[in-house]
């Protein structure tokens, strides 16, 4: 598998747990109810789902020009 696809996955994790950490935030301390920002978590997971499968697309691509013959 791809490094960058691999890093994408690794983060996955904290930056919804990070998300989820500032949503509840703004819901304790700016008065923003978790109730309406809680799709916020369903797109920062689609964005990075994004990321990861663009990051696997460009490792599946053959290799172009001198590099991919040796010269």
């Amino acid at each position: 598998m791809n490094r960058n696809a691999e890093l994408m996955r690794a983060l996955r994790g904290p930056v919804l747990l990070i998300a989820f950490g500032v949503l509840l935030t703004a819901d304790r301390f700016a008065g923003i109810p978790f109730s309406k920002t809680w799709p916020v978590l369903l797109i920062v997971l689609g964005v990075l789902k994004l990321l990861e499968r663009t990051a696997l697309a460009a490792s599946s691509q053959p290799e172009t020009g001198s590099q991919a013959h040796g010269g």
